[in-house]
């Protein structure tokens, strides 16, 4: 029998987990074509932009609209960010960058002069002195990554209307499973860092310049993350971290927690330090190379967390691409709520607004989604 006591700190957890066990509204946009699976996603206000990966096309979303507007950019686009206004899709076959104007079909295409390339994700750093916006672009077909700096002069001019189509919502209601995460530390000897090594330039040709890494032949890069700094977070399946400096030009080679060797997501923090995830055993793990901190989140029945995204107090939300699931970890209470989503869902990208919306990309559902928690 469960005693007294034990109910009550159960119920306490329940309370102090941050969120509610009323669990969750779940708005369902669907992709007006069958296996486009959507992929990276970005917010821009209201709006939220996404990769259809399987597709030729960037979408943008306006949910109260119940709108999509669509962009051609290529065959295989893989992840999308907005800069000032403008958003940028990484296009994998053929290796370009486009840039289109969000009230208009005007696009502007920018190939990348190196071979192999294949890019993927892209992230925004620090600008330049001069105000030129820095795009930081993994290569998923080679060890490498790329650095692409926009002159805002250079932004699409508009040009005529581009297409609308409306679609369908469907909105079902979510329990929420809050669980004791399990949470180990990891003895960290910061004497033992390696100091950050210089490394050599990278090859130029405007506006990108490229950077290959001495990993191995099959070894490629599977994420990076531009942190607070300017710095640049870089993994590749293996049981280290590279963080890159290109102030400094020097390239620091970090050990990872215990168990954690294959990880996709990467979330860096104000305080300099990193999230990941281990896609092996569905956990997150949490380096400070400054103070020496190690830990690990063991989440009870995650599979395969895949990306990773703060809220407003400093929270990870997290999504479980195996188990078809979106999680909130609050490290402070050692629990985390786990939101399952209608299976095949295949949830990839998170993205946090600035009202506490969760929105994700779908893969194999072939949607976009939001969760709205209830109070």
């Amino acid at each position: 029998m469960v005693s007294y006591a034990r109910l009550l700190w159960s119920i306490l957890l329940l309370v102090a987990a941050g969120l509610s066990a009323n669990g969750a509204e779940l708005t369902m946009w669907s992709l007006p074509v069958a296996d486009l699976y959507p992929a990276g996603i970005a917010l821009d206000g209201s709006m939220l932009y996404a990769a259809a990966a399987g597709g030729m096309e960037t979408y943008r979303l306006d949910p109260d609209a119940n709108v999509f507007r669509t962009w051609g950019v290529g065959d295989e686009p893989q992840d999308v960010v907005v800069v000032d206004g403008i958003p940028f899709t990484t296009v994998r076959s053929g290796s370009f960058v486009v840039s289109f104007h969000p009230d208009s079909l005007a696009t502007t295409t920018s190939t990348v002069p190196f071979p192999d390339v294949s890019v993927g994700e892209i992230h925004r750093g620090l600008d330049t002195d001069e105000g030129h916006a820095v795009l930081w672009i993994a290569e998923m077909g080679a060890a490498g990554f790329l650095r692409f700096e926009h002159d805002p002069l250079l932004s699409p001019t508009p040009f005529g209307h581009p297409q609308d189509r409306e679609v369908d919502s469907s909105v079902i209601s979510i329990d929420v499973t809050v669980v004791e995460v399990g949470h180990e530390i990891y003895d960290y000897d910061t004497s033992l860092i390696p100091a950050p090594e210089p490394f050599a330039a990278g090859t130029t040709s405007p506006p990108y310049t490229e950077w290959r890494l001495s990993l191995g032949d099959d070894v490629r890069v599977t994420d990076i993350a531009a942190a607070h700094d300017g710095t640049l977070w870089i993994s590749a399946g293996l049981p280290f971290l590279l963080r890159y400096d290109p102030v400094a030009e020097t390239l620091q080679w970090l050990e990872t927690i215990q168990n954690v060797r294959i990880f996709q997501g990467l979330l860096p923090a104000p305080d300099g330090s990193i999230w990941l995830s281990n896609l092996v055993e569905g956990s997150i793990g949490h380096l400070n190379a400054k103070t020496g901190l190690s830990e690990v989140w063991r989440i009870p029945g995650t599979e395969e967390v895949y990306d990773m995204a703060f809220d407003g107090q400093g929270n990870v939300w997290y999504t479980d691409r195996v188990g078809d699931a979106i999680g909130w970890l609050s490290p402070q209470n050692g629990t985390a709520d786990v939101f399952l989503l209608p299976e095949g869902s295949e949830p990839l990208y998170v993205a946090v607004g600035d009202t506490g919306d969760v929105w994700f990309s779908a893969g194999s559902g072939n949607f976009l989604g939001r969760l709205k928690v209830r109070p």
